[in-house]
């Protein structure tokens, strides 16, 4: 039976994690371990814990199933720590499900992608899966995407050279128009920062945003996401903008 790691970065106690869970459980076609933060780690990308020790402790979780948690740990690290010592021989790593999409420019914050990441890093195939609504009903068609995608070979489409990243549109199962593989869109945020006072006369800042309009592309993920579509998109960890490379390379020789 394959073995598979759960990951997220909304933290054990995250209703999307227990329902993926729950799900795969019932799937029964693998051995699941999770093991996720103690709490909520959003945007922290493949940050890891370099200047303070990390401890693993079991938990039951809302699902009832008997996880770990990596106190005070970021998602990489708990990907980092199981891969290393508790599940060295997994077959899959799955991070999420995520409270949200990840798309786009989301892709380079995202604790979910981060964890996935850290899976490739030690040469495993893995997966970041989110749901474009936090809410429990779409959270639970989401993880019955994941099964029956994963029924029709879904672990034979990645690789542990990139991650797969999945996105889950807020509809009804039989409302979505199919599986698409899409580019990453080309879109961010506007006015991250709020500069404001406290009553002291401090100056704090409050990150926060609306996102920008996408560029138009036919197969970005936002896009066919915003059309209906779950979408699938292969993301690799060398962010070398190749054309740019060979173009820079002709163009420019320096010399000392």
């Amino acid at each position: 039976m394959r073995k598979i790691l759960v990951a997220n970065d909304d933290g054990i106690f995250a209703e999307g994690i227990n329902i993926l869970v729950t799900h795969l459980l019932k799937w029964g076609k693998a051995e699941i371990t999770v093991v996720a933060p103690d709490r909520t780690k959003n945007a922290t990308s493949h940050s890891l814990t370099l200047d303070s020790i990390l401890r693993l402790r079991k938990v039951f979780m809302p699902n009832g199933y008997e996880g770990y948690t990596v106190v005070d740990g970021s998602p990489a690290d708990c990907v980092l720590v199981a891969l290393n010592d508790l599940v060295p021989d997994t077959d899959l790593v799955i991070a999420g499900i995520n409270h949200g999409t990840n798309c786009g420019i989301d892709v380079l914050y995202s604790g979910t992608v981060g964890a996935a990441s850290e899976g490739v890093v030690n040469d495993k195939p893995s997966i970041a899966i989110s749901s474009e609504s936090p809410e429990r009903e779409h959270l639970e068609i989401t993880a019955q995407v994941l099964v029956s995608l994963l029924d029709q070979g879904l672990l034979n489409a990645t690789s542990s050279n990139w991650v797969l990243n999945i996105n889950v549109p807020a509809l009804k199962l039989e409302e979505i128009k199919g599986v698409a593989w899409a580019t990453m869109s080309r879109h961010g945020w506007t006015n991250r920062v709020q500069r404001r006072e406290d009553p002291r006369g401090q100056i704090y800042y409050w990150v926060t945003g609306e996102r920008s309009k996408p560029e138009q592309s036919n197969n970005g993920d936002y896009q066919l996401l915003s059309q209906g579509f779950v979408t699938l998109t292969p993301v690799g960890l060398d962010l070398t903008d190749h054309e740019s490379l060979k173009e820079l390379s002709s163009r420019f020789v320096f010399q000392l």
